[in-house]
């Protein structure tokens, strides 16, 4: 079936799709792409293919092998971790550099984006991928306030990876529910001006996330 692309912005749109069908898992981690294929799936020429997939390659969604071809990046299970002990350790120091200056309407407007993702809990089926995006905009705000662009850089590079390798290890809508309540109590924490309430809210938060990511690997690798 070609999917119809319009000529204007044809790159944003091709990357548009190829990542979503990479986090939709359409593309599984380790497919092959084929550029040419791809093309005449879109209906476009092979430049614009090309230009998306590099953006992708920027966002560590798909890697390119020498004399071999373009794949779909397979996921490292200790990077995994890495990454979410790095994410751990900046949204600590992010809360440490704004939880006893940050006005309150700011906060308020912080709360508003749980109750966005709130609505997304009563969907069926659960719309992972748009509650996901909301899910990343909670913590990158927090990231924001700060106001360091190069931690802001550092962050976003390790949030595309996770946001992949949560759709890989199958995350569930029952343990995101799980997981959600964790939005409200690290909204708390800030509200309240608790470091120490945030710092463990997150940690709990993050050790979740690896707990069910190493039950998630241990099936897929049996």
């Amino acid at each position: 079936m070609m999917i119809k692309i319009e000529t204007s912005l044809l790159t944003k749109q091709v990357y548009e799709v190829l990542r979503g069908k990479i986090i939709s898992g359409e593309y599984l981690p380790g497919n092959k792409l084929d550029i040419q294929k791809l093309a005449d799936e879109f209906g476009v020429s092979r430049s614009p293919v090309k230009d998306a997939i590099n953006q992708l390659v920027y966002d560590e969604l798909i890697e390119i092998i020498p004399r071999k071809g373009t794949y779909v990046t397979e996921l490292n299970f200790t990077e995994f971790i890495e990454v979410l002990d790095a994410r751990l350790m900046i949204e600590i120091w992010a809360a440490g550099q704004i939880i006893n200056t940050l006005p309150t309407d700011k906060i308020e407007q912080w709360g508003k984006i749980i109750q966005e993702m709130d609505s997304f809990l009563e969907v069926t089926p659960f719309p992972f991928e748009s509650y996901n995006k909301l899910d990343m905009q909670f913590h990158l705000t927090l990231i924001d306030w700060t106001g360091n662009k190069k931690i802001r850089d550092m962050f976003t590079s390790l949030n595309t990876h996770v946001s992949l390798s949560r759709i890989v290890h199958s995350t569930s809508r029952e343990s995101t529910i799980k997981r959600h309540k964790d939005h409200l109590s690290l909204y708390e924490a800030i509200r309240d001006r608790n470091f120490s309430f945030f710092s463990d809210t997150i940690t709990q938060h993050i050790e979740s996330i690896k707990k069910e990511a190493k039950l998630r690997w241990d099936e897929v690798n049996l």
